[in-house]
């Protein structure tokens, strides 16, 4: 966050957040340290979206056959990473 004045001497708020913020509970609190500010910074919309992963349930019938092979296929490739020597 930082803060400068416009050629009026009104503060102008930048701000930049990370992870979870609650946006709302921020700007109420720049407003009350800032009367009257320009905030910037808080209209951006986050960068990345969390997409979650399908179910088998939910896939489509060829989908599912290829998602059943691909979890076959790893069985049968697993070797184990110690090996006993005597």
């Amino acid at each position: 966050m930082s803060v400068t004045y416009d050629e009026k001497g009104k503060p102008v708020v930048k701000v930049i957040t990370y992870g979870e913020v609650n946006i709302a509970q921020l700007q109420q609190n720049i407003q009350q340290r800032y009367p009257e500010a320009k905030i910037e910074g808080l209209e951006k919309q986050p960068l990345i979206r969390v997409v979650g992963e399908e179910k088998p349930e939910n896939l489509k019938p060829e989908k599912k056959e290829e998602e059943k092979r691909r979890k076959e296929g790893r069985k049968e490739k697993k070797e184990p990473l110690i090996r006993i020597v005597e």
